[in-house]
């Protein structure tokens, strides 16, 4: 083959990669932010401060959900009783990988970060409150229904969270990139 032949194939790869570069970059971003997420959730400092507080916040708030669902209860550490059922919240059932993933996605997209911001806190603050439903759903299938805990925990719940996670990353992002199109109308 001489040098003719290979500059058209050479420069449809470049082509094909600059067209699909901001895809590339978002991955890679992602990629990256999600590995510091694991650095920081893997050492010990964020298993000895913030995980056992984290853990307890949503027993406690799921506690109060269910006393005011008429439930008699008791919330003790990670764990709530009651004289048929109890649960224990451990890792995995607390929606940080979820949360996590969701402002991954979220600052490695380039959007302004003026939109990020809004973005990250009510994508955190319902995905949390999506999580204590979870958990007080799940209390309550184990107290009425024990057969289906399991499947309602692993099946269905996962599921739920992961599209939940990725409606709400779509929603932002449909809001995110709305948002300057609208003012560069108002100017024209």
């Amino acid at each position: 083959m001489n040098q003719q032949e290979k500059k058209p194939v050479v420069e449809g790869a470049k082509g094909w990669f600059f067209q699909h570069h901001p895809i590339f970059l978002f991955l890679f971003i992602f990629g990256v932010l999600l590995g510091l997420f694991y650095v920081v959730t893997l050492s010990k400092l964020f298993y000895a401060y913030f995980f056992p507080w984290y853990i307890q916040l949503n027993a406690n708030l799921s506690g109060a959900i269910l006393k005011c669902l008429c439930q008699d209860i008791t919330v003790a550490g990670e764990c709530i009783f009651s004289s048929g059922f109890s649960i224990k919240i451990v890792r995995g059932c607390d929606a940080v990988e979820p949360i996590a993933l969701f402002i991954c996605a979220v600052l490695a997209f380039p959007a302004p970060f003026t939109r990020k911001i809004p973005g990250i806190i009510a994508g955190s603050v319902l995905m949390a409150i999506l999580n204590s439903i979870r958990i007080v759903s799940l209390f309550l299938i184990g107290v009425h229904f024990p057969q289906l805990f399991n499947i309602m925990h692993l099946d269905v719940w996962q599921g739920l969270f992961i599209v939940f996670s990725i409606i709400l990353w779509v929603l932002w992002l449909l809001w995110a990139m709305q948002r300057p199109i609208e003012r560069r109308r108002a100017r024209t």
